[in-house]
């Protein structure tokens, strides 16, 4: 269904470029309005040689094209024989009296973005393939762990700080023994990390080494995911690889492969470089001036263009997946996506090093993280089920680190995280000017909110009010501007009050309550810069 979709969509794209090129060949001759009154007929015969030659030579098959060459073969054979079927239709018909600038110009700017377009199509097309069940990234997040969770509003500092770690304790797992003799902490001290002492302290600080026997410990400097295939689920203690994964081309492959490899409760030791660290290696490598610059063209090419349709396949094409730029957040997101849990990190060297544990088995969204768009999945009127659209505000992955959260971060009055990490910059930007609540007017106009209602709650947090507010709240829709904005409670049990006050109100006076809890909660936005928990 989706390669279908993809051809149409080239098929219609192909003649958006034709005319494109056509108007643009045009921009730059004298007479433009002249030249487009004279062509304009001769356009629709030539746009059907070129799609009619497309579709005899599958040029808009891309699923059934094997590798990029054969794409790129495809689309200039398909044109080749198109430009030559327009040329002996010119002769049999007279018509070479037309421009060659114009004919001309326009078949060689259309090859030219036909060759971007589709072979980008193709790649991006095979990086989802390779990725279905690990990261496939689209316009709205389909994640389960994102529906479910109930996002609170809070102050977020302006400068970003440093992720917490959970404890300070030596991890010690259940099946592990004494086995001094034949352990892993004399290959490690004398072998692996011989010239890596500020790492061996690291791991000796936290996790005791002569607990984990050597055969059942692998070590690794390599970012083949072939490496540990063979490897027999729930066969090794201790795992640590040495390369960045930055440069793993699969990333949540090679971590679920990881997670399979361990027995539950065994360590895994890697390291890989956040984009906080590469912006510093940027200042320090090119001096702070110059630096800025370049990291602006790294962070766009390695940290956006991966997420752009079309442009994400041809970064995948050209990097291979190597270097990506990560940050902390997804980077940790992502260990708790595939099943792990922080024991503790460490910046070395400009890089980020973790001890993780095998605490889960890897979660199976399919589509975890990237979308511009999350879903909500909230309680509406009569219990229905409803799904609440917003622009993301966070990191990648940042859904997994919930528990994370809770266990790093301390609480304000009424329960709101102090300071949360998950937040990107932009994201604190678009939550001060309200734009991350934008896509909500999808649900009003679709008649699942009201402009003025209680706030719409998550299964988890519609459990935590008592049964007669429960059954209050299922008698209205919920809103985009809830009662808090009036009355700005503190605690949960003075939201839940200020609720009840609304809605008791607001069933028996409807359109009287809503219009005093708009103009009032307005009021404590727009003048008391009012925010919500």
């Amino acid at each position: 269904m989706k390669q279908r979709f993809s051809k149409y969509l080239l098929f219609v794209l192909n003649i958006g470029i034709l005319v494109f090129s056509f108007l643009l060949v045009a921009k730059f001759r004298s007479g433009t309005r002249v030249i487009i009154s004279n062509y304009w007929r001769s356009l629709i015969p030539f746009v059907l040689i070129w799609i009619g030659a497309g579709m005899g030579g599958l040029k808009f098959s891309v699923g059934s094209v094997e590798n990029g060459a054969e794409m790129l073969k495809r689309v200039i054979k398909c044109d080749t024989v198109a430009a030559l079927i327009v040329f002996v239709a010119m002769y049999i018909f007279n018509k070479f009296y037309y421009s060659r600038y114009i004919v001309l110009g326009t078949m060689l700017i259309s090859v030219g973005i036909e060759l971007l377009i589709f072979i980008g199509v193709y790649y991006s097309m095979r990086f989802n393939q390779e990725n279905r069940s690990f990261a496939s990234p689209r316009l709205i997040t389909d994640s389960k762990a994102m529906e479910d969770l109930q996002s609170p509003k809070f102050f977020v500092p302006e400068e970003p700080y440093q992720i917490p770690t959970i404890s300070d304790k030596e991890y010690i797992p259940s099946f592990a023994i004494e086995i001094a003799e034949d352990s892993v902490l004399v290959p490690f001290f004398e072998k692996y990390l011989a010239k890596d002492t500020q790492l061996f302290e690291f791991l000796t600080q936290y996790i005791d080494l002569s607990r984990f026997s050597r055969s059942k410990s692998l070590v690794l400097d390599s970012d083949s995911i072939f490496n540990i295939q063979a490897e027999e689920d729930g066969s090794r203690h201790l795992f640590m690889n040495l390369h960045k994964i930055n440069d793993f081309r699969r990333l949540n492959a090679y971590l679920i492969q990881a997670n399979r490899l361990l027995q539950p409760g065994g360590v895994f030791i890697c390291k890989g470089q956040t984009i906080g660290e590469r912006r510093r290696d940027f200042y320090k490598r090119y001096t702070p001036y110059f630096g800025i610059v370049l990291y602006a063209f790294d962070f766009l090419f390695r940290r956006v263009s991966p997420k752009l349709p079309i442009i994400q396949g041809w970064y995948f094409a050209i990097t291979r997946g190597k270097n990506r730029a990560l940050s902390e957040t997804e980077i940790l997101g992502r260990f708790y996506f595939c099943g792990f849990e922080l024991i503790h990190k460490r910046e070395i060297d400009n890089t980020m090093h973790f001890i993780l544990k095998k605490s889960a088995e890897p979660r199976e969204d399919k589509n975890p993280s990237y979308g511009p768009l999350i879903r909500l999945k909230r309680r509406g009127k009569g219990g229905k089920i409803i799904y609440v659209k917003k622009f993301r505000t966070m990191h990648p992955y940042s859904e997994y680190l919930q528990s994370y959260v809770h266990a790093t971060n301390s609480l304000q009055e009424g329960g709101k995280f102090k300071d949360d990490f998950r937040i990107t910059s932009w994201g604190r930007i678009m939550r001060k000017l309200w734009i991350d609540e934008l896509p909500q007017f999808l649900n009003l106009f679709a008649g699942e909110l009201s402009l003025v209602g209680v706030r719409a709650l998550s299964e988890h947090y519609f459990s935590l009010y008592p049964a007669d507010m429960q059954e209050l709240r299922l008698k209205v829709k919920p809103g985009l501007l809830p009662p808090f904005y009036a009355d700005m409670p503190k605690t949960f049990e003075e939201i839940v009050e200020s609720e009840r006050k609304y809605l008791v109100q607001k069933l028996e006076k409807p359109v009287r309550t809503d219009f005093k809890y708009f103009c009032k909660g307005s009021w404590n936005i727009l003048v008391k810069r009012a925010r919500s928990n």
